[in-house]
């Protein structure tokens, strides 16, 4: 009864949504540059709508005809059998709901830093997709965002991210590994149906922890380290210094864990005033 439901609630949410884009369809006056189809919003910024080309690789510009791109309309690349990957300009703060919704050979997305919003089912059902960069401080994994997506094995969830919604990773078959930030607080229960492969990472005691006991789901605790300990050997040492300053010079990348270990005075930039900072502590001055 609840497989039923679920597939009645799907072809429900996608009737409405072509029902919606039918709609503004018609009030909308939509102009082209022969590589996108697009809108004018009343500020003067631009929202795609289509992708017109056969090329595999779509590249969003930061503008066209001189105007500036900042969203994707809901359903623009539905049902495309073309697109290969997808990447788009800082100036995009929205993906609509359906963007992506069954885009056969998608395989790759990077949704940009400025990018907030991604909407319900963006990348649904799409069964080749397999990497997608968030640079973006999302706050919600929107319900659906990756049902269905049977290729996606690892994705990397902004540390900003306080909810996970309904079917977000559900049917991601291929998914192995997720790692659920302290932030996040509100998970639907459903979120990671029918992932056998999955392991979750969670933090000690945090919401995350608790929701993969209650649902029987994999997990692994993520160790916690000392502010300092940068290389994550137990010990705040010059290596860590070091490490601090190669990062500050692009020499080593660290993860977003490590930067936050990284960030020994606590301004919220990691550069060579925090390896000075460990260098200032090993001496006894700070």
């Amino acid at each position: 009864m609840k497989k039923i439901r679920f597939i009645f609630t799907s072809v429900l949410i996608s009737a409405i949504l072509i029902l919606s884009s039918l709609s503004s369809a018609f009030a909308a006056t939509y102009f082209s540059d022969g590589i996108f189809t697009f809108m004018k919003n009343g500020d003067g910024t631009i929202t795609i709508t289509e992708y017109k080309l056969k090329d595999g690789n779509m590249v969003v510009p930061e503008k066209i005809f001189g105007d500036t791109v900042v969203a994707v309309k809901m359903m623009a690349f539905y049902q495309n059998n073309y697109i290969v990957s997808a990447s788009f300009p800082d100036t995009l703060t929205s993906i609509g709901d359906a963007a992506f919704y069954e885009a056969s050979n998608l395989q790759s997305v990077v949704i940009p830093e400025n990018c907030l919003n991604v909407g319900s089912g963006a990348l649904q059902n799409c069964p080749s997709l397999k990497n997608v960069e968030i640079k973006s401080q999302l706050t919600e994994i929107k319900d659906q965002v990756f049902y269905n997506c049977k290729s996606l094995e690892t994705i990397k969830i902004p540390s900003t991210v306080e909810s996970i919604g309904s079917f977000a990773f559900s049917d991601c078959s291929s998914l192995k590994a997720l790692t659920i930030p302290k932030a996040t607080t509100s998970i639907a229960s459903n979120a990671f149906r029918n992932c056998p492969n999955l392991t979750l990472y969670v933090y000690k005691d945090s919401y995350a922890h608790q929701f993969a006991v209650e649902n029987g789901i994999n997990f692994e605790i993520i160790p916690e380290y000392e502010i300092g300990d940068v290389d994550m050997n137990g010990t705040v040492n010059i290596s860590d210094a070091t490490l601090i300053q190669h990062y500050a010079v692009s020499i080593k990348e660290l993860s977003d864990y490590q930067l936050s270990l990284a960030d020994v005075n606590g301004d919220g930039v990691v550069n060579v005033l925090d390896a000075t900072q460990i260098q200032r502590i090993l001496v006894g001055f700070a």
